[in-house]
């Protein structure tokens, strides 16, 4: 068993296709055949189930990932420090939709430009999907919000954030604070099951014994920031999502009188795998920037009030 050959496995758990592990990798669709046959020989098992002329990871590849990725990662990295002083490796990343939407873009951008030697791949799920893949090694870390319920991993706070709940209707909005039970009858639009920010405000509703009448429910925040035009929907969400839209004047806060809906923001490590230099370097610019987006937001916020609230219309 070689390096190569665990390279070429743990590319093709992160993306179970010859074609595209093969163009990253720089070698023909052959090679990348043949290595997994000889790992899988070696072995005496199969790590991944063919399925047509696709494969899929199975439940021993999916095992031998998540124990080999930390271990990759940590000996790629450990052997770059020493050849070179520059930032080089390769880094997995994902994060849950606020985050990956609204705050990662521009770090990804400014990282790649400092660390031109740094391969990084990226993508966006529900919380729920980014802890499972940071479980099964498919990803090197991951950012979410709100609580992470895995004994497989570790997780370390960057930043509390306050939801607020929304409503395209100006004069509602101007009449609260209302009490949270007397909103539950509304027509509230949900992210669905597995959302960071759907789970937060439904623990905090269900603490207080109540339920929304739930109108909607959609996979990502632009959905649900097209159907808040009409004036009967609310929803409890991200300012990070709604600044514009706030500092606009097309959406508004509804203040509740009873509760604060705060989660927090969140970086989630598999339990074996260390903080390498690599990736404490991309946390810490992603905390410096969630600091920076979280003033720049209130920010925003403090103006909508001031120009809604001082107007009847």
């Amino acid at each position: 068993m070689t390096l190569r050959y665990i390279e070429i496995f743990l590319a093709l758990a992160r993306t179970p296709n010859m074609r595209e592990v093969a163009s990253r990798l720089y070698i023909s669709q052959a090679g990348v055949s043949s290595a997994l046959r000889e790992l899988e020989s070696e072995l005496g098992i199969l790590l991944f189930d063919r399925v047509g002329r696709g494969i899929r990871l199975n439940e021993k590849g999916r095992l031998l990932a998540s124990r080999l990725a930390p271990l990759y990662g940590q000996l790629y990295d450990s052997l770059s420090l020493v050849v070179s002083d520059e930032m080089v490796g390769n880094l997995h990343l994902g994060a849950s939709t606020t985050l990956a939407d609204h705050v990662l873009p521009p770090i990804l951008y400014d990282f790649k430009k400092q660390h031109g030697r740094v391969n990084i791949s990226f993508e966006s799920a529900s919380t729920k999907d980014i802890v499972q893949r940071v479980e099964d090694g498919v990803l090197d870390m991951g950012f979410v919000e709100g609580d992470v319920h895995s004994l497989k991993v570790r997780t370390t706070p960057l930043k509390e954030e306050r939801l607020v709940v929304v409503t395209s209707d100006r004069k509602f909005a101007q009449a609260g604070p209302y009490p949270l039970a007397e909103l539950m009858g509304g027509n509230w639009l949900l992210r669905q099951d597995g959302s960071g920010t759907r789970e937060t405000f439904l623990t905090y509703v269900l603490r207080m014994g109540l339920s929304p009448h739930v109108f909607l429910e959609f996979s990502n925040n632009d959905a649900i920031k097209s159907v808040l035009k009409n004036k009967d929907t609310l929803a409890c969400i991200s300012p990070l999502v709604v600044a514009t839209e706030l500092k606009h004047g097309e959406l508004f806060e509804v203040p509740v009188a009873d509760v604060t809906f705060s989660r927090t923001f969140m970086r989630v490590l598999h339990i074996e795998r260390s903080l390498t230099p690599l990736l404490e370097r991309f946390s810490d610019a992603l905390a410096e920037q969630l600091t920076q987006a979280g003033r720049s937001s209130e920010e925003k916020g403090k103006v909508e009030i001031g120009n809604s609230w001082g107007n009847g219309s």
